[in-house]
């Protein structure tokens, strides 16, 4: 039990080292990607959210002594806000890649720029729902994490 709690604490410095290194190295944000994938092919999938997911253990171990815990509306939970949070950030996955201009020259550290703008936007959703709401308000809207439970 306690190595699992190491882990989740291995993570959730991972969420906060690709927040910052990103930041100046854009490339470093592909790490979760491949850690992402790395578990779906050890069928891992199940456990991404509870306990894989690097912004998942900051958000747990971090965000909850800090959240004020309350309950989400019911309509955060809805199939139609899921798909609709699913079709932005695909949406703006995709325009990322034709801006950069991806789709003709590729770049590993554009593709990196692209991956670390996500979880950067992301994190500007993240973060304030576990101040102002829960801790793992973010986890209804992920569009990975809805995937992955489909």
């Amino acid at each position: 039990m306690m190595t699992m709690y190491v882990l989740r604490i291995l993570f959730a410095l991972l969420y906060g080292g690709i927040m910052i290194l990103g930041w100046y190295y854009p490339p470093v944000a592909l790490l979760v990607f491949g850690f992402l994938g790395a578990m779906i092919l050890l069928g891992r999938r199940k456990r991404w959210c509870s306990f894989y997911c690097p912004r998942g253990s900051f958000l747990d171990l971090v965000m909850a002594k800090i959240s004020p815990k309350k309950p989400l509306p019911s309509w955060v939970f809805s199939r139609k806000l899921w798909i609709g949070a699913l079709f932005f950030m695909g949406g703006f996955f995709l325009f990322q890649l034709h801006k950069l201009h991806l789709f003709t020259d590729f770049s590993w550290y554009a593709l990196g720029f692209v991956f670390y703008r996500m979880c950067f936007v992301s994190s500007l959703v993240a973060l304030p729902l576990a101040l102002l709401r829960h801790h793992r308000g973010w986890c209804s809207l992920c569009p990975v994490g809805n995937l992955l439970r489909r």
